[in-house]
């Protein structure tokens, strides 16, 4: 190269923001989620956003695990009918100009740990199907959600294991207990689903929703190794560009509004935005995402943030999310026991610091992220 051009080169390079100059990690996802419409949690809604505002995760699908009782609204006494969260998932595909291959699921309990579900309706393979054609189509190893059941990943790997030992660098497991329980409602959901997969041998990180109960007011639902937190939303959604606060007001109060586009720049103001401000948000996915895209949560000069792990400054306060190596057997009814096991284990298990310190800064850092996307 002359030394002109060399010159060039270099001043060029030195003038590019520096995220240009030294591209972030790009993890491949594929995002499975009980996200639904009206909403069953609305988690759900701020673990989409939470993805949607992590640049580093290439969202490459997003698949929903719908369940037939919640569909007919049928899953408890009083329930009313729910869509599968086609809407939320476009109309957030939309704000944010991006493009989102969306599916859904099997609406039926696998019927063993081993059931590939090849005998469901057509419009519930699509779910299956997107999956295994966007491993097929990765040239290199995807990260899988499971937030909800595992009925789409067990299906699918009971129908093309070699695939998803190749192709699945890792599911991100939002179920279980940490005290081995067997009562957790994405157990409980599909016990078979939860079973086959830890049985699967594929590489799983473990991001358990309880401990010994599921009194979600008690200390212990905060323990070292459950994900779950909380936080106002009047917090969480403070200052979020209008269009993205009419977004989560539409999905949360299950408005069913047929204009839907109007709606993101109609709703993000006045009593039913202030009503959704005013509730409480109990999350447990949260950690899952910021670590899967490689974050740390540190304490910048702006606040606590989640930070890009090579960009944390020198010497900056952090919370623990960590992911240790641990084995587990798991019985037929769900139910787990697990132990420490040496580096390379096929199992990760999260581990945190509980406390106020951990939650007010998953709260302030939560709330930057969700500012941030680009939403207006």
């Amino acid at each position: 190269m002359p030394e002109f051009t060399r010159t060039l080169f270099v001043c060029l390079l030195l003038a590019l923001p520096a995220g240009l100059a030294a591209p972030r990690r790009s993890v491949p996802l594929v995002h499975t989620t009980d996200l639904y419409h009206p909403p069953m949690d609305p988690d759900d809604y701020v673990d989409l956003a939470t993805v949607f505002g992590l640049p580093e995760l290439d969202l490459r699908a997003v698949i929903l695990d719908a369940d037939a009782r919640m569909v007919e609204g049928t899953f408890s006494p009083g329930d009313a009918p729910r869509e599968p969260g086609f809407v939320p998932v476009m109309q957030l595909a939309y704000l944010t100009g991006r493009s989102v291959a969306a599916a859904i699921g099997p609406l039926a309990r696998l019927r063993s740990p081993q059931d590939a579900a090849l005998d469901r309706p057509r419009r519930e393979q699509a779910g299956i199907e997107l999956l295994l054609r966007t491993l097929r189509q990765s040239p290199e190893p995807v990260v899988v959600t499971v937030l909800g059941s595992a009925r789409i990943v067990t299906a699918a790997f009971n129908r093309d294991p070699e695939l998803l030992r190749r192709k699945v660098k890792s599911v991100v497991v939002n179920a279980g207990s940490s005290a081995g329980k067997a009562n957790e409602y994405n157990v409980v959901i599909d016990v078979n689903a939860y079973v086959g997969l830890f049985r699967s041998g594929l590489p799983i990180d473990w991001y358990p929703c309880v401990g010994e109960s599921t009194d979600w007011n008690s200390p212990e639902a905060g323990a070292e190794h459950n994900a779950f937190w909380k936080a106002p939303q009047r917090e969480l959604f403070r200052d979020l560009p209008v269009p993205l606060m009419a977004w989560f007001v539409h999905g949360m109060t299950g408005n069913l509004r047929g204009d839907l586009l109007r709606a993101l720049q109609e709703e993000g103001r006045g009593a039913a935005a202030a009503a959704v401000r005013a509730d409480t948000r109990y999350l447990w996915s949260t950690a899952s995402l910021v670590v899967a895209a490689g974050r740390t949560l540190a304490k910048t000069p702006a606040g606590w943030r989640f930070v890009p792990a090579g960009e944390v400054p020198a010497g900056a306060e952090t919370q623990t999310l960590a992911l240790d190596p641990v084995s587990v057997t798991i019985a037929d009814d769900g139910s787990t026991r697990w132990q420490p096991a040496p580096p390379g284990s096929r199992v990760r298990l999260f581990r945190r610091v509980p406390g106020p310190v951990h939650t007010a800064a998953m709260t302030e850092a939560l709330n930057a992220l969700l500012r941030a996307i680009p939403a207006d």
